[in-house]
């Protein structure tokens, strides 16, 4: 039997597609190994981001070859799609799929992996609306699924080279969508996390996410769903609204911000300001109590002054985010902001990144201990004698309990104790 292994970099939709391209090679008779073995085929899912991605792209490549010399290897993805004219001269690799990733990944490999003295590019197809997908994702023995929903973005912000690698925004079919969703159940798999490049651009045959999510709500009892990554933009009231009705979906709320300064925002290509951006969280706020809410900021953008820098802090401190993820600004070739002047010195850039990462870490700490003496839902990872999962609401808690506690199963728990960073202990109430 032959086997694969797979390494995924980047965003949940990049996990989402390494779970299709996993089920469609287990279907012609592959075995999963882990990363890192002589596998038969090695496949490298890619993210183009930021420089850094792209170099790990490389490094993996290389590291690869080293340790299976003789494996047919993939790389797939938005590097792929981005840097493709040095993939195509990279003799470690043998086949290139630049986006949109293929469906039937088995269809396109040679004969017993027969190796070429160069890599094969494969044309990416046709752009869609509508689309659909086939098979229904691999995610192994894990309890939460990647569902996607949509692909592509039309946005097109000034540091942002996705609507180049992943082309325009389009929507998967609902029908589809359900279909996959179904499939993941009967597997059970107990949560379900819908992903996309921008999610809230969801449409199809007249259904915005708010109307995705309700009919996914349909299916029953016994799962819960998960948003991405959620832009601000029309929807969001909607949204909200229907996450403070519904006990399935996770208080779980991730809103990019990029940066808490309007200046800054305009030159980033924002759609959006401020005041705007934090109505939208007042609003949810006081919609879904214990809500966690997490963004993305960006320091280091060309134009950011230390006086725009501390205004942006302030903004940040008074928001009541939980969860921050902080990059310092890479220019990607092919963007507008690659452009741009007045780019801050790098030992700046890293000193202010350092410093929003201690505000951040500062901001989860206060959402964590803000849960202590509250019940939460919690979905096992681990059993016991050492039980451990997630909240609802994206806390990493461990659970007591007189009672054993099984993987893959729901309990209601109280907090009782912070342990550092997003953990909590808990004792349980509900025993499953």
């Amino acid at each position: 039997m032959p086997t694969y292994s797979i390494f995924t970099l980047g965003c949940r939709l990049n996990q989402a597609d390494s779970a299709l391209l996993a089920d469609n090679l287990e279907k012609h008779g592959f075995s999963a190994l882990p990363w890192g073995q002589p596998a038969d085929l090695l496949l490298i899912n890619s993210c183009t981001v930021t420089a850094v991605a792209s170099g790990k792209s490389r490094q993996l490549l290389q590291s690869a070859r080293r340790f299976a010399p003789q494996a047919y290897i993939v790389l797939l993805g938005c590097d792929a799609t981005a840097e493709m004219e040095y993939w195509r001269q990279c003799p470690e690799l043998d086949l290139l799929l630049p986006n949109p990733k293929p469906q039937d990944l088995h269809g396109l490999l040679p004969l017993g992996l027969h190796r070429e003295n160069k890599p094969v590019l494969v044309q990416s197809h046709a752009l869609t609306e509508g689309f659909t997908v086939s098979g229904c994702g691999k995610h192994g023995d894990r309890t939460r699924a990647t569902l996607k929903i949509q692909e592509g973005c039309d946005f097109h912000c000034s540091y942002c080279i996705v609507p180049q690698t992943r082309g325009p925004s389009r929507s998967r079919q609902k029908d589809d969508i359900l279909r996959e969703a179904e499939a993941l159940l009967e597997r059970g798999y107990k949560e379900m996390v819908l992903s996309g490049v921008n999610i809230a651009c969801y449409q199809n045959n007249g259904a915005d996410l708010p109307d995705l999510i309700t009919r996914l709500l349909q299916l029953g009892k016994g799962f819960r769903l998960r948003l991405g990554s959620t832009e601000p933009g029309p929807c969001l009231r909607k949204l909200v609204d229907l996450m403070a009705a519904e006990r399935q979906i996770c208080r779980f709320l991730h809103l990019p911000l990029q940066y808490g300064e309007d200046s800054i925002l305009r030159r980033m290509g924002r759609r959006y300001d401020c005041q705007a951006y934090e109505n939208s969280v007042l609003y949810a706020l006081e919609k879904i109590p214990g809500i966690c809410l997490g963004t993305d900021l960006i320091l280091g953008f060309p134009g950011e002054t230390e006086d725009i820098f501390t205004a942006c802090c302030d903004y940040v401190r008074r928001i009541p985010f939980a969860l921050m993820h902080v990059f310092p600004y890479s220019m990607r070739q092919g963007t507008a902001a690659a452009n741009m002047k007045e780019r801050p010195a790098t030992h700046r850039v890293k000193a202010r990144a350092a410093a929003m990462r201690k505000i951040a870490a500062q901001k989860a700490a206060e959402f964590a201990q803000s849960q202590l003496g509250k019940e939460l839902q919690v979905l096992l990872e681990k059993s016991s004698p050492k039980a451990q999962g997630w909240s609802d609401n994206y806390l990493q808690i461990q659970v007591k309990s007189p009672e054993k506690l099984t993987v893959n199963s729901f309990v209601q728990v109280k907090a009782c104790e912070y342990l550092g960073a997003r953990r909590l202990t808990a004792q349980a109430l509900e025993i499953p």
